[in-house]
């Protein structure tokens, strides 16, 4: 007889079908998002991991997937060295298979794989569906091991900001090598601080997808650089769509949109539309610096005010100093609970008394 449900790794062929799981699996709260993959589902999973690993269940009989999950791996810094990192992202149930014993065989499965690894993952505050089931205790799931807190704002691009206090440019070619030499002193000082090869910028390598010099700002005091931060554009291969307002945002969002509209700031999007923002990424600072931050930024805002876009998106750990950079600017911030999962013990990098006090996670890699 032949079992209804069966899981495998997924191939190019399953884009489509992906997709549509995707869209039929929208994230809750007060502003219900749905993150999109259009044209090519493995466009975005290759920028989130290097060595991207999806599984899917299908139905055989619905002919459909049921459910999905990926656990690539990433190349990030733990405790001031690389080291190959699984991601977990992607975790979607239909809504028709939520009341079965879809989760079991997923995390059967999962376990299998993982064996004794951990594996990084992001949950949105405001999906208490999500929170609850990590917390929920099942013998099927991992332990979920709480690891930080991100907060991602989404900055308005149509305010007047002052002028840049430091020298600031756009980065060409050119500057690469020194570039990369920044980033190898710098980004190991945050834990998870994914790892970059600046020679693969404007490369066919999937993990730098659309990534060019022109859109890296350098920031430099006496002609020292002292801060590094690029601009990413991914709307051709990753998308966010607002698909609702809900409880107080429906009314918050109409106060919110004629304030923006007659004292500058950020509109939020109207219902089924897709957020139009640059991702900015890549941010180090010397010595972690929010001034440096607030220079780039301000240059970025000056540069785009007038430009296509209607938000910058940046996000940094909760307790993260650079979040001065930007505390008089016009935002909308949503909070992020991370996690190190397991089936094994707890992460001793968790406890280690060594490990570097601040994370470092991309928004647009998550």
């Amino acid at each position: 007889m032949t079992k209804r449900y069966h899981i495998r790794r997924a191939e190019s062929a399953d884009s489509e079908a992906l997709i549509t799981l995707i869209n039929d699996t929208p994230q809750e709260g007060s502003i219900s998002l749905n993150f999109e993959r259009t044209p090519n589902f493995f466009h975005a999973t290759h920028t989130t991991t290097s060595d991207p690993e999806v599984w899917l269940m299908e139905d055989t009989e619905e002919k459909r997937l049921a459910a999905s999950f990926s656990i690539g791996k990433r190349l990030v810094y733990i405790n001031g060295e690389k080291r190959w990192t699984r991601y977990g992202n992607d975790l979607r149930i239909h809504q028709d298979y939520k009341g079965g014993r879809t989760l079991f065989r997923l995390f059967k499965k999962y376990r299998d794989l993982m064996q004794d690894e951990w594996m990084q993952t992001v949950i949105l505050e405001e999906n208490k569906a999500s929170i609850e089931t990590v917390g929920s205790g099942r013998l099927s799931l991992p332990n979920y091991h709480p690891a930080g807190n991100l907060v991602t704002h989404m900055v308005a691009l149509n305010q007047k900001v002052g002028i840049s206090e430091h020298t600031i440019r756009q980065a060409n070619a050119s500057d690469s090598a020194q570039m990369q030499e920044f980033f190898e002193q710098h980004a190991k000082q945050k834990q998870f601080y994914p790892c970059y090869d600046f020679s693969n910028i404007e490369s066919d390598d999937p993990y730098y997808r659309n990534l060019k010099f022109e859109q890296y700002y350098l920031c430099f005091e006496d002609k020292e650089l002292v801060a590094v931060a690029g601009l990413w554009d991914q709307k051709s291969f990753k998308q966010t769509r607002f698909l609702s307002y809900n409880g107080k945002m429906k009314l918050l969002r109409h106060i919110s949109n004629i304030s923006s509209t007659l004292f500058g700031g950020l509109n939020l999007p109207k219902p089924g539309s897709l957020g139009n923002y640059i991702s900015l990424h890549s941010v180090l600072c010397k010595n972690n610096d929010p001034s440096y931050l607030k220079s780039l930024v301000a240059e970025i805002l000056s540069t785009y005010r007038k430009s296509s876009y209607d938000a910058l998106i940046v996000g940094f750990d909760k307790n993260d100093p650079l979040h001065q950079a930007i505390e008089n600017l016009k935002r909308h911030s949503l909070s992020s609970n991370h996690y190190l999962a397991s089936y094994g013990k707890e992460p001793d990098i968790l406890t280690q008394p060594s490990a570097p006090k601040l994370m470092y996670l991309e928004p647009c890699r998550l």
